[in-house]
């Protein structure tokens, strides 16, 4: 037997069915006495995003309204004031014929009011498309509204579940702020916003290298040419020389990667002030790549396992308190593809509640981040990255 399907009333006379894997909004009442009188506008079944020709033309939506998962950035349920109700929509990934920038397609809206009277079922709607298609959901809460003593005669009473003690416990670490500093890079602040780079003592160590390795190379190819040119005695054993020459063609080959190394050295500048980040090139001043907040879905930190660093201790509230060390690649998702920002090794930190990680890290697939799980710089650091961009961001633990 089937179960069936969940419906959610939305204003001017729209309904959303909502299925384990499909999601539809059509306009009207299905009735099963009467099964033509519904209009489907958006039909959504996994991969695919089917849109109405009318409704598509109305969105200005691509491909005649066949949408995939990678054209949408997010799903936003949000509460609007000017006309105080709940709107569900699409926050449509950049394109190049949206002058690169995101865009907003709006799917339904609810009637005006209070707003907690219709937030559960937008919230529901919204998560249930976002689910589906697996793509980032955010709800736009409304602003809290300042008591009217002309209208309340009694106090008032907080309606809110109280928090969870992990909860408690996430609020009261709080987030730091630049400079982070790893093994070899660094996230510092500066007028237009933030940048990562390397430190010049690496710079100057990746001179060295290159140096010292270009001397080698020149000496074992003397030594050996000298050997087989210099009409003296023969070399034993004769494939001497020729050891020397293969040694020296390879310290030439790493010469020529640790400067091609250090020819390409970029920062990755995430720059307030154009709302882009971008990679450029610290010598030349080249942009290799951009992308403008607006085209950012969100900030993605993958790692590997977070290994614990001893025994845990347990706190008050009997949450495992570790030191952990993990590696963590940074990088911001267009809706197209991923752009790298930095990769770190060996990042040093505290996990506060390491029973928690443990069962989180045999489950795959993306979540949010909780600090009160990955206290480390490079997880704030994270953190920081997506509210200056003004974006989500998702943990993967591979």
């Amino acid at each position: 037997m089937q179960n069936p399907l969940e419906t959610i009333r939305a204003a001017h006379d729209l309904t959303i069915e909502l299925g384990p894997t499909t999601w539809r909004l059509y306009n009207g009442v299905q009735k099963p006495d009467q099964p033509g009188e519904a209009f489907t506008l958006v039909d959504v079944r996994g991969d695919r995003i089917d849109c109405a020709p009318a409704f598509a033309r109305a969105r200005r939506l691509p491909n005649e309204g066949r949408l995939v998962p990678a054209d949408i950035a997010r799903v936003v349920v949000g509460w609007a004031p000017e006309s105080r109700n709940w709107h569900l929509g699409l926050l449509l990934a950049a394109r190049p014929d949206s002058g690169y920038r995101m865009r907003w397609c709006g799917l339904a809206s609810w009637p005006s009011g209070h707003a907690t009277e219709y937030m559960t079922q937008a919230k529901l709607a919204g998560q249930s498309l976002a689910r589906i298609i697996e793509r980032p959901f955010r709800l736009v809460p409304a602003p809290a509204e300042p008591p009217n003593p002309l209208l309340d005669t009694q106090p008032m009473v907080d309606t809110l579940p109280l928090p969870t003690p992990a909860e408690q416990a996430e609020s009261r670490i709080a987030l730091q702020g630049p400079p982070f500093e790893f093994e070899d890079w660094t996230l510092v602040a500066v007028p237009k916003g933030l940048v990562w780079q390397r430190y010049d003592r690496w710079v100057w160590a990746a001179g060295f290298r290159i140096l010292v390795l270009l001397l080698l190379a020149i000496l074992f190819a003397v030594l050996g040419l000298g050997a087989r040119t210099s009409g003296l005695a023969r070399v034993q054993p004769a494939w001497l020389p020729w050891l020397g020459l293969g040694v020296a063609l390879l310290l030439a080959y790493l010469a020529a990667r640790q400067l091609w190394t250090f020819v390409t050295l970029a920062d990755v500048i995430i720059d307030t002030t154009r709302r882009e980040v971008r990679r450029q090139n610290r010598m030349t001043g080249r942009v290799e790549w951009r992308v403008p907040f607006d085209a950012v879905a969100y900030v993605l930190l993958s790692q590997t396992p977070a290994q614990a660093q001893g025994q845990p201790d347990l706190d008050a509230n009997m949450n495992e308190t570790v030191r952990i060390t993990q590696a963590v690649w940074l990088h911001v998702y267009d809706g197209q593809r991923f752009w790298p920002l930095v990769e770190l090794e060996q990042v040093e930190g505290r996990s506060r509640d390491w029973r928690a990680v443990q069962h989180a890290q045999k489950t795959p697939g993306r979540r949010g981040l909780r600090l009160l799980q990955y206290d480390t710089p490079a997880h704030h650091a994270a953190k920081v990255l997506a509210n200056t961009m003004e974006t989500d961001l998702w943990l993967d633990v591979r």
